[in-house]
This record gives C-alpha cells, structure tokens and sequence, in this order.
C-alpha cells in the first residue's frame, strides 16, 4: 500500500526512528543529499524525478555574495591548512586540488555577479514493510552513485528533515549544516521538468517515447534528406542481453522498413523473424540444411566496388578482394590453420579461378553463378599439383596439409560449401537461416555465418533502392579473434552509405567486440554507426561496452538496471533514456519467433 496524499496531509500517525520513520500503515526513510558532482548536464535531475516510488524535494535559500565568498574564502584556508600538515602525498594532493577549485568558484562567482543560493535536496522513500524499505533504500543510493550525488540519512534527526521539507514548520536548526552553495545559472540547469523528443521528417518510425514523454519518430535514413551532426549514415547497433527486448525492438524496426519499401536482407541464427517474414510475404532460406535448400559458393565473387575503383580496374578489385575473403573463411573454418598453408590456398584459388578464365582483369559484371569454380575443382587443382610434385620438398609438405584441410569441405561438408550457388536472388525480403547448425561444430558455423554474410553483403549492392541489412548474433563473427573476418564486417559498415543501405547490427557479448586481438575492428564497426540503441546488460557487458563507444557513470549504472524494453538510444549526438513502444497489432504481426 501506498501512502495516499490524505495519509500525508493528515496521517494517522507518526513514530521516528533513528533512520526511518513510520507514517500511518507505511514506512519511511529521507535521504540528505551533502555531495554533489563537479559537472552536470542540462536537465540532469530529471531521470531522479522520474524515479518511481520516491518523492524529490528541493530547497534553495538565497544568500548574499558577501556572506558566501567569506565562508568559502575560509574553506580555502582550512583546506590550505591541511595541505600543509597534510603528510600522505595523495591526501595532500586532494586538499590542494580542492583549494584550487573553491578559489576558482569564488573568482567565477565574483565576475558572473551570479545569485548564490543554499541549495539542499531531500530524498523521500515509502514501503509498506521495513525489509522493502532498506531494499528500495540500497537501489535508490545505487542509483545516486551512478550520478556522483552522495546521500545520508540523518540518524535520530529525521523528524527535523521531515519538518525542515514541509512548508507548515518553521525553519529547522539542522538546515544549517545541510546546505551546499551553488550559483543560479547551475541551479537551472538541474531543473527536471524537462520535454525531450525525436520527430525526424520523411519515412519514420514511432520507436517509443522518452521518460519525460517526448515521442521518438526516428529516420533511420535522414541522411539521405537532411544532414544532422553525426547522423551521417543508416548503421545501427542494437545491444542487450536475452530477454532485454532487442528483438521487439529490431522488429518494429523491420516492419516499419518493410511497409516503407526498403529491401530487406536479414541473417537470423535462431529463426527469431520466420512467422514476421511470412506475414509480410518474404523468402526463408534455410541455409542450415544446405544443398538444393539454399547452397552458396564461397567461390562466387560479390562485385563490390565504386566508380573510383571501377577505374582502377574492376577484375582487380573484386577478385583481391575475394582472395581476402576466402582466407578469413579458411580461418573460421580452421582457426588453427597455418599462414604458409593459407598462403597456398590462395595460390591454389587463383590457379583453379585461371582453369575458368578468371583473372584480375576478368569483367565479372555478365557472370552467372555456374560460371565460377567451386571447392571440388580446388581439390582437384590440389591433387594435380600434388601428382606433379615428384619429390619430398618443403612445397608439397605444405601443399599435402593443405589437401588435408580443403577434402572435408568436399566431403561430408559438400551440401554446405561445395557446389554451386542454389539462391535465387529475385526476392526483394530475404532471410536466411542457419538455427540448424548454430548448435553445431563452431567452426562449421561460423564459416557458415560468414559465407552468408558474404553473399547477404552482394544483395545490398544497389544504388537504386534502399537496404536494410540486419544481422543478428554478429558476435559470432568476432567469437574467434578472426581479424580478417572482422576486417570484412568493418569494410560492410563502411561502404554501406555508398550503396544507399542501413545496417541493423545485433548483438548480446559486446565482449567479442572489444576483445584486444579484434578491438581495431570492433570499434571500427561501432564508430561506423550513426545510432546506438542500448537495452540492459550484465556489468562486465557494460564495462566491454565502455571500451568500444562513450559511456559515463550514471549510464553505465542505469543499463544494468534497465528493465525489459528500457533502452539508452544514442542518436547521432543525442543521448536520451526511451522506453521502445509495441502495440498489440504490431506483436500480433511479429509472431512467436524470438522472445522480447
């Protein structure tokens, strides 16, 4: 039970404790706020107000300049003082730093000709039991860390708080040693009543509201109609652990797109979005099961290039850039494979591509997919080469592991990798699932996740329409430090504003990201994203998190805390605490795949 405002004007009755209070049926305790932080943002007790359960009351009591430049003047000596007699070098170097900063103050103070003010702020916290008290009590002290205030509560003077906060009482005596100096202009700037929002123009989607109620219409493609400090391309990251929401919300983002006319390209590890892709009548490829069911040739090249590499010469860029990716899918496929072996796979790769009239000066631009090799003509370059080695040399040592390593692949991995490409790609909404082998062999997977990533990546290569490519479970991508796959989900949130598509990377470990033999890459891949959307975390998740974009303290605290759809949304310079909206309509169309 709550305390109603007739309990608080004329409760039952009241009997104080040393720290708590009891108020009717109800318990009580106040927080006495005695330290504040050095900075603070504009409306920065808004997300304290907002708390639920938990009453803020503030005072502000002017005093004279004179007044208060005396009193801090001695402050400045007693701090100066201390220093002096001070003898731990790091006591002594915080009374100093701390002298230096009240001089400052007064000097601020006396050329802004700013009004000065008492300022103190109580913190009023009810629950019908003691046990709910004292935990709601730790959470609210938590969450007071996190925004650098420090808060006590005053033992056997909480009848004098209780009294001191009621306009009916006089003035208390415990006022005066409560009180924290502050000008006016920093006074204003914490006002909380504060109506933030996002109304970007064009094609938007209604992703929620703020906690001040201010509605979030987000364009996740305004580049293309307005320019907007640091929202210069589509690229979003969606992060949160399981359950946190990520999914809802990565699917109201779909089904806005999807009524927009975007294309659509996802990659979905565990058939989250099968029933939302039925419903708007897109194509489910199950890449799992392979074979006729949704085979692709890692030897198939994707022609991504621009004008200024066109020029260069497009056989060359393509084709270097295909060698590079092969490589990083060899190493998703055997971590542990040698770099003189993987220099020979793609000497090997480059003669099997020369036996299909394929070199760095071919125009792939006429090329169907039965017109590239596959893995059984590597094989078999392979074995020819091997039968030609007539001696025991350094050559065919390695060229004997490499045989080794390429014949699973044309074995019992043949429906996954060797043959050619069975996808048609006249489907403007395409997905791709492998939930059939994520609990697989690892190295199957992942070189799956990445073959197929590779061949999502050429869908999306259309300047005439826009894309959207979501990937899911990205950190698979990063699970195995392998650089150079890294390097091509780098090169994908890099050039995809070229090709007029928006990424919607998804991912719970942000840990595989920021992990050191792939930071390079990970923050690359995060510095490449005009938009952050944070969903709760676990602390260590945070803390890899804060490695990879800008976090400060009372973020950090709030994501682990969130609750399911509560999101810290970083647009472009905007930063705002939302809280994603779905109605019953919009969860009816997303299905049952996936959880929230």
């Amino acid at each position: 039970m709550s305390i109603g405002i007739r309990s608080q004007l004329a409760p039952k009755g009241l009997h104080f404790n040393p720290s708590d209070f009891v108020i009717s049926d109800n318990y009580a305790t106040i927080l006495t706020v005695i330290s504040y932080p050095k900075y603070i943002q504009p409306g920065y007790l808004s997300s304290l107000t907002n708390m639920p359960g938990i009453k803020v009351v503030i005072k502000h009591i002017p005093v004279p300049f004179q007044q208060m430049a005396k009193m801090l003047n001695k402050q400045v000596a007693d701090l100066k003082e201390k220093y002096r007699n001070e003898r731990d070098l790091t006591v002594q170097e915080r009374y100093r730093q701390d002298a230096e900063s009240l001089e400052y103050f007064v000097s601020m103070l006396a050329a802004s000709q700013a009004r000065i003010f008492d300022f103190q702020m109580h913190i009023m916290i009810t629950a019908p039991t003691r046990e709910e008290l004292e935990l709601k009590k730790v959470n609210v002290k938590n969450y007071l860390d996190a925004m650098d205030l420090r808060a006590v509560s005053l033992r056997f003077e909480q009848e004098k708080v209780l009294k001191s906060i009621l306009p009916i009482f006089p003035a208390q005596d415990v006022e005066q040693r409560i009180g924290t100096p502050i000008p006016s202009v920093t006074i204003a700037a914490m006002y909380p009543f504060i109506f933030d929002s996002i109304k970007d123009p064009g094609l938007s989607t209604l992703l929620g509201v703020d906690f001040s109620g201010g509605v979030i219409l987000f364009n996740q493609f305004l580049y293309k109609i307005r320019k907007e400090n640091n929202r210069n391309n589509a690229n979003m990251i969606v992060l949160g652990t399981s359950g946190s929401g990520k999914s809802t919300a990565a699917k109201l983002l779909l089904r806005s797109h999807i009524r927009n006319g975007c294309q659509i390209v996802i990659i979905d590890p565990e058939d989250e979005f099968r029933d939302i892709t039925q419903a708007f009548g897109g194509d489910t490829v199950d890449i799992g099961k392979g074979g006729e069911f949704g085979l692709i040739n890692p030897l198939e090249v994707v022609i991504d290039a621009d004008e200024e590499e066109i020029k260069q010469g497009l056989g060359y860029t393509v084709l270097t850039r295909t060698l590079q990716f092969l490589k990083a899918f060899m190493k998703y496929y055997d971590p542990s494979i040698q770099e003189d072996v993987l220099t020979m796979f793609s000497e090997v790769v480059q003669d099997t591509y020369k036996r299909f009239g394929i070199d760095f000066n071919t125009d792939f631009s006429h090329f169907t997919s039965a017109d590239y090799p596959t893995f059984s003509d590597v094989y078999a370059t392979i074995k020819g080469r091997l039968m030609s080695m007539t001696e025991q040399t350094q050559e065919r040592e390695i060229m004997e592991r490499l045989e080794l390593k390429v014949r699973p692949i044309t074995k019992e991995l043949k429906f996954y990798f060797d043959g050619h490409t069975t996808i048609s790609r006249d489907s403007d909404f395409m997905v791709f699932n492998i939930k059939e082998l994520m609990n697989s062999d690892s190295t199957v997977k992942n070189a799956l996740f990445f073959n197929v990533l590779k061949y999502a990546w050429g869908l999306c290569l259309d300047y005439d329409v826009d894309t959207v490519l979501m990937v899911d479970e990205a950190h698979v991508l990063l699970g195995d430090k392998n650089t150079l796959g890294a390097d091509f989900l780098a090169q994908v949130q890099r050039r995809a504003r070229k090709y007029n598509t928006g990424t919607i990377i998804i991912t719970q470990q942000p840990s595989d990201f920021s992990d050191p033999a792939v930071i390079t890459q990970g923050k690359a891949i995060f510095d490449n994203s005009s938009y952050y959307l944070v969903m709760g975390l676990k602390k260590q998740a945070v803390e890899d998190l804060s490695l990879l974009i800008d976090l400060n303290d009372s973020e950090k605290e709030s994501i682990k805390r969130y609750s399911q759809g509560e999101a810290l949304f970083v647009c472009g310079n905007r930063r705002m605490r939302i809280n994603i909206t779905v109605t019953k309509e919009e969860l009816d169309s997303f299905g049952t795949g996936g959880g929230l």
